[in-house]
């Protein structure tokens, strides 16, 4: 894999002009040969299917699938396992840091929040947007899940897929494409996805270290290749792939500092996901505790910026969850064995918290069976 070693202005301004060449040829087939209805028609079942691949997909979909489910050459399985045990130990804390500082940091993104906005605005979907990401990190981070077993290859390709119809709707369809400032680059671009890619990996390193989570920096470089392979599954190019979590944070750094601005489309997307998290809890005294979290898991001015409502009285109540967790963590850490304490915990609050838009009688949410706590 050849890595860029500076991600210059001039490279990075490059890539907000390109989306996904591969898979953006497979829609434009899709709807010179059926018409736009046919997208609609695939977007809707690739939603909808938890089977990921639904057998009424056009025969060019099928061969892009077969053609991208392979893993790239500097993919190093060794690694991506370590990875995915990295994520094991940790996934209920990963999943709130999705929630509480991933999230906002792509909505601080001013031109990258915008596509986010616009599909939020015209589908009135946020809760299964926000469902829909920690499902596919879920899907792509489980043990196993990039294995030909697992659900996070076709999780990965699924998502690409949306990605591609989004971007060509934005491009092509008066209703979406009037709401489109070609300043903002060609949307899903190329730019937007790396810093994405960075915001559910580096940035969870980050919020880890904040809450003072014990790790290692092999698990960390082993969290980072597991990433870097969903990434390119979901096709981002290989010149925006840092080497190393040093070169990801000189990545991250570039692109947040070019694209962080304050943007009505990022304090809206963050008001409806505070909203979302304090519609969940059932005691209104507790209802300033998401807003406490997200305080604590990204830097103060971005707070601000989003316009994330002051840390309130459950600042208490964070201390005490963040040196229960940490105390847990070190437990694991140190004895390297699945005591599981902690996703027995996690696991009731999450299926509890997800039994919502379908009348409780099935989870929009679906816990990997690798990830359940024994009973």
């Amino acid at each position: 894999m050849i890595g860029v070693k500076r991600w210059d202005n001039a490279f990075l301004d490059g890539m907000r002009q390109v989306g996904d060449p591969l898979a953006d040829a497979v829609v434009t087939e899709v709807v010179n040969s059926h018409g736009v209805g046919r997208v609609n028609e695939m977007m809707r079942s690739l939603v909808r299917n938890d089977d990921l691949v639904p057998a009424d997909m056009p025969a060019v979909v099928r061969d892009y699938l077969r053609e991208t489910e392979r893993l790239p050459d500097w993919a190093d399985r060794d690694l991506i396992a370590q990875g995915e045990r990295f994520f094991d130990y940790n996934w209920p804390i990963v999943v709130t840091l999705l929630f509480c500082a991933s999230l906002p940091s792509a909505y601080a993104a001013d031109k990258g929040a915008q596509v986010l906005y616009l599909t939020h605005r015209l589908t009135q979907q946020v809760h299964r947007r926000i469902f829909e990401t920690a499902q596919f990190i879920l899907d792509v981070m489980a043990p196993g899940g990039l294995s030909g077993e697992g659900r996070g290859i076709r999780s990965a390709q699924k998502v690409r897929l949306l990605h591609t119809a989004i971007r060509h709707f934005v491009e092509h369809v008066p209703e979406w494409r009037d709401q489109w400032d070609p300043a903002w680059g060609v949307p899903i671009n190329q730019e937007d996805l790396a810093g994405t890619m960075m915001t559910f990996s580096l940035q969870v390193l980050v919020g880890m270290k904040r809450f003072r989570m014990p790790t290692t920096a092999a698990d960390e470089e082993a969290y980072l290749h597991a990433w870097k392979v969903v990434g390119h599954i979901i096709g981002i190019h290989d010149e925006l792939m840092p080497a190393n979590v040093d070169e990801a944070y000189e990545l991250a750094t570039t692109i947040f500092n070019r694209q962080r601005k304050p943007s009505q489309a990022g304090q809206d997307l963050t008001s409806a996901l505070l909203a979302f998290m304090d519609g969940q809890i059932r005691s209104r005294l507790f209802r300033g505790f998401p807003a406490t979290i997200m305080r604590n898991s990204i830097d103060a001015d971005v707070a601000d910026m989003l316009q994330v409502p002051a840390a309130d009285w459950t600042t208490l109540l964070f201390r005490l969850e963040e040196v229960m967790l940490r105390a847990l963590a070190r437990f694991e850490l140190s004895q390297r064995q699945h005591s599981r304490l902690l996703q027995r915990f996690s696991y009731d609050l999450v299926q509890e918290l997800v039994k919502i838009e379908r009348g409780g009688d099935r989870s929009l949410f679906r816990i990997p069976p690798t990830l359940r706590a024994p009973i």
